[in-house]
């Protein structure tokens, strides 16, 4: 009987499938003897996505709620109404959120004459196309393992343990429909400040994924860059 057919065989080819997995690994994670620093990724992290004006009104309260509870009082604030006509919609109806905000959350609020005024910054940034399907070291490795070892499960359909083959494909495709969803290609970085006189005291910036189809509604077309900063 052939060499590939014979138990000894296959328990050899299946080290050197686990060999070569790990062989990958380690050039990829463990290689001691490289020239440059290996790069290093950052901890998975979530980032919100906007998605409708609901989520607008959202991150305006988060913002005026961490912008009064900074102040150990109710802070007073300039607030000015946007009337430059060339707003974006998201500039002019989060104006309008913020404000509701800063509000509710027992601000004052004044047109003019306070020293201590809000401004808020809008940057709009478009990355090249990126995947979420990022191949782990020894994938081809294991694949072609894989298929080895399936193909010869195929000839014994008759002993039950060949059932965890297709359980396991079912399992796999389940995964695959419930992964994260994918991450766009354009972010948005909204940033809140209160400058008193010429003093800043308070600044915070919050970083939201949007579709690229809606970046109108942030910034004019084709202009990519700040939109501000805008007094309230």
């Amino acid at each position: 009987m052939p060499c590939i057919f014979n138990g000894i065989c296959r328990k050899t080819l299946v080290l050197i499938g686990v060999i070569a997995v790990a062989g990958c690994q380690h050039a990829a994670q463990g290689n001691r003897t490289a020239d440059y620093p290996i790069s290093e990724q950052f901890p998975q992290v979530y980032q919100q996505k906007l998605q409708a004006s609901a989520h607008w009104q959202l991150i305006a309260q988060n913002e005026a709620q961490l912008l009064v509870t900074r102040f150990d009082e109710a802070p007073s604030l300039q607030l000015s109404p946007t009337s430059s006509g060339s707003e974006s919609p998201f500039q002019r109806v989060y104006h309008d959120f913020l404000a509701e905000g800063l509000l509710n959350e027992g601000a004052i609020l004044y047109e003019a004459g306070e020293d201590a005024r809000v401004e808020f910054n809008i940057e709009v940034i478009e990355f090249t196309a990126r995947s979420q399907l990022n191949l782990p070291p020894g994938f081809f490795s294991a694949t072609a393992l894989s298929a080895y070892i399936i193909g010869h499960a195929v000839e014994a359909w008759s002993n039950p343990a060949a059932l965890l083959i297709p359980a396991a494909v079912g399992a796999d495709f389940y995964q695959y429909m419930n992964a994260d969803s994918l991450t766009p290609d354009t972010e948005i970085i909204l940033t809140t400040r209160v400058r008193q006189d010429t003093r800043l005291v308070y600044s915070h910036s919050s970083i939201y994924y949007l579709r690229t189809e809606d970046t109108g509604l942030y910034q004019e077309a084709g202009a990519i860059k700040v939109r501000g900063p805008v007094t309230l």
